[in-house]
């Protein structure tokens, strides 16, 4: 397996020379990878010929089939290219995620290589003189604006975890942008999608946070609750959910932090990202029992005090986590939602009795109450009558 993996990383980063030209950068793929430039910039009638007709054709056609890509640049993107044409064309303290390299090598901006034993990233000669002469990459009018969609959608996916296509338009695209937004955004979208993988757009019209596991069940668990309105949240608060390795970390989290941390041999990073994992499987919709056994993956739980301990800290986490199938609501905060619109409709007569439900954990028992179960607080009362 390191034999493969140790080959599959040498043709990753292959064996190049600087300065370099888009013919010895192009040579170093195969036909498939050179199709997918010439898809990805729109350049047609090139389908017929071999390998190295179109390594030929693709070192002349590039840097003028360009404008497309960079339209849907954001400023992290744009920034980066920028940094590479001042550097005259080379970093050589590459810092990107894998798929990062490969967005820019399969739009042929820049190409991933070890010169004299080290791995850098360079762009090729052509593109590098092309730009330095011309306007390619130039502030652009619409940087801003794609900076923030993509922001919105991440933030929002956050929350929600799943939208359809035209859900997340409702949501991003103002009166104010152009009417060629409802277009411009989808195209932004699928560049963002290959090259952060935060989101993922599927067949059947769905936008799902990397995080969901089955988005046409959140949608379904959604349906059910077709009465409740989308938990409201400011433009501010999205932008920030929608920064790179956002984490919405309560007092419930940071208590479960802590705890692990005091009494297991768990490095602070191991024990945020057990929490973080928790809320994941929390968001997903998943049981107390399947976050208990998650939890298991980082720390033993050898006996039923520690099991009590553990479950005391999971309960809350769960019941305080906005969860993707009560449209963006805690549990908590439902049942909250809940309680006041009933303490209104108590006071009006022949009102119909609201339909979101949250699925709330009761700390004691640890089991999720139904509306109909006696409430745990002991009053003889049904839980929907007494304290939900």
């Amino acid at each position: 397996m390191t034999t493969k993996q140790d080959k599959a990383m040498e043709k990753f980063w292959p064996l190049l020379t600087y300065p370099l030209s888009y013919a010895d950068a192009l040579s170093t793929l195969s036909k498939q990878q050179l199709t997918k430039i010439r898809t990805n910039l729109d350049i047609s009638n090139l389908s017929s010929l071999n390998k190295q007709g179109l390594v030929e054709k693709l070192s002349e056609m590039i840097p003028g089939n360009l404008e497309m890509a960079t339209r849907y640049f954001d400023h992290n993107r744009l920034k980066l290219v920028q940094k590479i044409v001042k550097n005259e064309g080379i970093w050589d303290k590459p810092l990107l995620e894998l798929q990062q390299y490969e967005y820019f090598r399969e739009r042929g901006i820049l190409f991933p290589g070890t010169v004299d034993g080290k791995q850098v990233v360079m762009m090729p000669v052509e593109l590098l003189e092309s730009i330095k002469s011309g306007e390619l990459l130039k502030e652009h009018s619409n940087l801003n604006r794609n900076t923030e969609w993509i922001r919105l959608t991440q933030g929002l996916l956050y929350y929600y975890g799943t939208l359809t296509i035209d859900q997340l338009k409702s949501f991003v695209i103002s009166e104010d942008d152009h009417p060629l937004a409802q277009d411009d955004i989808m195209n932004i979208l699928f560049a963002a999608q290959d090259y952060y993988e935060q989101f993922s757009i599927n067949e059947n019209g769905y936008i799902s946070d990397y995080r969901v596991v089955d988005p046409e069940t959140i949608v379904k668990d959604r349906d059910l609750r077709h009465d409740l309105d989308y938990c409201p949240f400011t433009k501010q608060q999205l932008l920030k959910a929608g920064e790179a390795d956002y984490v919405e970390r309560n007092s419930h989290y940071m208590n479960l932090v802590r705890y692990v941390l005091e009494r297991y041999e768990i490095d602070r990073e191991e024990a945020y990202l057990m929490a973080e994992e928790c809320s994941d499987a929390a968001r997903n919709g998943d049981s107390l029992a399947s976050v208990i056994e998650l939890a298991q993956n980082f720390i033993e739980i050898p006996n039923v005090e520690t099991m009590r301990n553990i479950t005391d800290l999971l309960v809350p986490l769960m019941n305080s986590t906005k969860q993707w199938a009560i449209k963006g609501y805690s549990p908590e905060e439902l049942s909250a939602k809940r309680a006041n619109v009933s303490m209104v409709l108590n006071n009006v007569p022949n009102q119909a009795a609201p339909t979101a439900q949250a699925e709330v954990i009761d700390i004691q028992s640890k089991k999720k109450i139904g509306r109909n179960d006696p409430c745990s607080c002991g009053s003889g009362k049904k839980f929907k009558k007494c304290c939900g």
